[in-house]
């Protein structure tokens, strides 16, 4: 039961870490990440509705 507990503390505690590092990140990036990064996400959003069946 107790390592029950202890697992999930580390892993809220993980989750709560990568949630700060992100939030971080997205604070620190300049204009050429930003471009960069919506150049990928529109990318990838147009590669998965070509993969999609639905038409």
């Amino acid at each position: 039961m107790i390592y029950d507990l202890l697992l999930a503390f580390s892993m809220s505690e993980w989750y709560h870490d990568g949630v700060q590092e992100l939030i971080y990140g997205f604070k620190h990036m300049g204009m050429t990440q930003w471009g960069i990064a919506s150049a990928c996400a529109v990318a990838f959003s147009f590669l998965c509705l070509k993969g999609n069946m639905i038409k």
